[in-house]
């Protein structure tokens, strides 16, 4: 047990990727070519899943179909893109849209504990190819070589010398429209640890060039659904790692060489952001992730020129489908082992770093209006090292409105958790809340965060426009209401508390961090990350690292504030 907690008792991380949505009476809908349109049901933030027909499967969530929340089971029958397709499906390929806003809510389903909402991987796609058009660039899984992914063991050791974290998986899949059907996975070097399934069948596990998981039945098939559960794990690197030193194309040789129309646009819009295959490979990601991440959703589309790819980077506008089409497109050309991955509510990017292996970058663009089901129960997953990478405003209010209208799952964290840091001291004055999660995202802590710093340490936009002079920014308080004084290692610390201005106003979208402190030592771990709603107020349930040792801490809860307020911490 973890005794009592004493000192600041602060606030707590909430990420929740599951919102609301108010019906859509009114819909903009835009001159765009048909093939760039999808119907209103598929056209969600995780893009359209099955835009084109092919071979493809599906899978859902655990639990029988009469249950509120739950999944039905899916099969392997080929997606094709129709409204109320069913969540889950895989589709070999996709095509963006100039559909720049969301258009109606989305449903996730969960399949892993600890809960990794929204970030299940269905479909990853890593080649590149001019669709029928001969122009626009579209995304397609590598099918071949298809290997067998052997089920290890409990106690198998690991393959190298990176910390893994393990997961349950539990899936209900359907054979009777063919023997291979998807399997969810959290990360593309995943191991198979344990499996079984209900009822009991021979199954075997397989995994195509783009690490898209399948579970193949190799009896015959029976005559309602098979539930599989299993035991996986992932390289923590996966959720978040120090990027190396390294040229920016130090992996070319893994790129599938691209077409010279796509290398060349690509190229001439990485130009713009003022990279080159000569780039330095840290400086390359954050300029790329700092740019897409700064995209906003728009009821009105691109500009169109005839070039899909060029109109929707350019223009900075789209949720996550858009962002991680472009990033993609852009990063391969730079030499960078990007893919493409999407599931039933959500796409972000992954891409493959020398000595560190694969490592996931979400691009925002899909907190409103996602509904989250099967995870308010299970524990969220919590990486253990910090998003390094820039987070513009944009970015970070998608997030304040998520979880100012949060539904479907209990407050769980982000990428900003976990390490331990040897950080200054926190004083509360203005240059106070310097964490170490705010320098290494390449900004100080409220800052709007848009700029990216460049190789000479100069702060520029993605346009390259330096920034001026920030007025001085308004004092902040943090009024902490609800605390909890001792917890249970991998329990909850559960508070609620109000940022509020001078005049003892709610300050909306604000950040607040959450430090634990180790009383005998000068160390403190960043727990999590909250964010205030529309009066000010947070709440919060922060999960305490199962592996924590065992003693007396201190809880700091402290606000970076923004570009208007100034940081504070919690009396």
């Amino acid at each position: 047990m973890l005794p009592a907690i004493f000192g600041a008792i602060a606030a707590s991380l909430v990420l929740v990727w599951q919102v609301g949505a108010e019906p859509v009476l009114h819909e903009y809908v835009p001159n765009v070519d048909p093939r760039e349109a999808q119907p209103a049901g598929v056209a969600s933030g995780g893009g359209p899943l099955g835009a084109e027909s092919g071979p493809s499967a599906s899978v859902a969530a655990s639990g029988e179909a009469a249950e509120e929340g739950a999944a039905p089971a899916y099969d392997a029958t080929a997606g094709d893109g129709s409204p109320g397709e069913p969540p889950g499906r895989r589709s070999p390929s996709f095509r963006p849209d100039r559909l720049t806003e969301l258009s109606s809510g989305l449903d996730y389903y969960e399949v892993f504990t600890p809960s990794i909402a929204p970030f299940k991987r269905v479909t990853a796609l890593g080649l590149i190819q001019l669709d029928v058009d001969r122009k626009t660039p579209v995304l397609a899984a590598r099918d071949n070589p298809r290997t067998v992914v052997r089920v290890e063991g409990e106690h198998a050791r690991p393959p190298d010398a990176r910390p893994r974290d393990r997961f349950s998986g539990d899936v209900k899949v359907d054979f009777r429209s063919g023997p291979l059907v998807p399997l969810p996975s959290v990360s593309p070097e995943s191991r198979i640890l344990t499996l079984r399934s209900t009822p009991p069948v021979p199954l075997r596990v397989e995994r195509d060039a783009d690490d898209n998981y399948a579970v193949r039945l190799l009896a015959t098939v029976p005559n309602v659904p098979v539930r599989v559960e299993f035991t996986t794990d992932a390289p923590r690197s996966y959720f978040g790692a120090e990027i190396p030193d390294a040229r920016v194309n130090v992996l070319e040789s893994e790129v599938a060489r691209l077409e010279h129309s796509i290398e060349t646009r690509a190229l001439a819009m990485a130009k713009r952001l003022k990279l080159s295959k000569s780039s330095d490979l840290r400086t390359a990601l954050a300029t790329l992730t700092s740019y897409f991440r700064a995209f906003e959703e728009s009821s009105v589309p691109p500009e169109n020129t005839g070039d899909l790819y060029l109109d929707l980077v350019r223009s900075q506008k789209g949720i996550c489908r858009h962002r991680a089409y472009g990033f993609v497109v852009t990063a391969q050309a730079l030499g960078i082992p990007a893919r493409f991955v999407q599931n039933e509510a959500h796409s972000w990017v992954e891409v493959k770093l020398p000595r560190v292996g694969f490592m996931r970058i979400d691009l925002g663009g899909a907190a409103n209006g996602l509904t989250a089901h099967n995870a308010s129960d299970a524990p969220s997953y919590v990486p253990a090292q910090p998003d390094t990478l820039p987070q513009p405003a944009s970015y970070r209010r998608s997030y304040a409105r998520a979880a100012a209208r949060a539904r479907g799952t209990r407050p769980s964290t982000d990428s900003l958790t976990g390490r331990w840091l040897n950080p200054d001291s926190v004083q509360q004055n203005e240059t106070s809340g310097n964490s170490e999660r705010a320098k290494q995202a390449g900004g100080e802590p409220g800052e709007d965060g848009d700029a990216a710093e460049s190789s000479n340490g100069e702060r520029v936009t993605p346009e390259g426009r330096s920034e001026g002079r920030r007025q001085p920014r308004k004092a902040l308080a943090i009024q902490l209401q609800e605390r909890s004084a001792s917890v249970l290692r991998g329990g909850e610390v559960s508070l609620t508390g109000r940022v509020e201005d001078a005049a003892s106003q709610g300050v909306a979208g604000v950040r607040v961090e959450v430090w634990i402190s180790a009383q005998r030592r000068d160390e403190r771990m960043l727990l999590g990350v909250c964010v205030t709603d529309a009066t000010g107020a947070f709440h919060a349930a922060l999960g305490v690292p199962p592996d924590l040792q065992v003693g007396d801490y201190r809880l700091l809860v402290l606000t970076p504030g923004d570009s208007r307020h100034a940081a504070a911490i919690a009396p």
